[in-house]
């Protein structure tokens, strides 16, 4: 899922029995209703609901908890090496 910064929407984690998903909406009405049609249309009929969905809003923000991981990393562990290469050459230009 890919959220633009000049979104209005927000992501939302949604969960209930023993799955969860993260959507993005404009409200935790909305969110609820998608996150159910997406559990809906993967989990089928082996789908499970509780008496109630747990919708919380995900703050975008930093925490301790945080990972950064440098993009180059990344790409090389995913096979993108000449990507990784050129990541990885910006990078060190910028330290001089």
């Amino acid at each position: 899922m890919i959220k633009l910064d000049s979104s209005s929407n927000d992501f939302y984690f949604c969960e209930t029995a023993d799955w969860l998903t993260v959507v993005l909406a404009e409200s935790t009405d909305e969110a609820a209703n998608k996150g159910l049609k997406l559990a809906k249309d993967a989990l089928g009929e082996d789908l499970m609901v509780s008496a109630c969905m747990r919708v919380k809003k995900v703050e975008e923000k930093f925490e301790d908890s945080d990972s950064l991981i440098r993009i180059d990393k990344i790409f090389a562990d995913i096979g993108m090496h000449k990507e990784s290469r050129s990541m990885s050459e910006i990078v060190k230009n910028l330290n001089k």
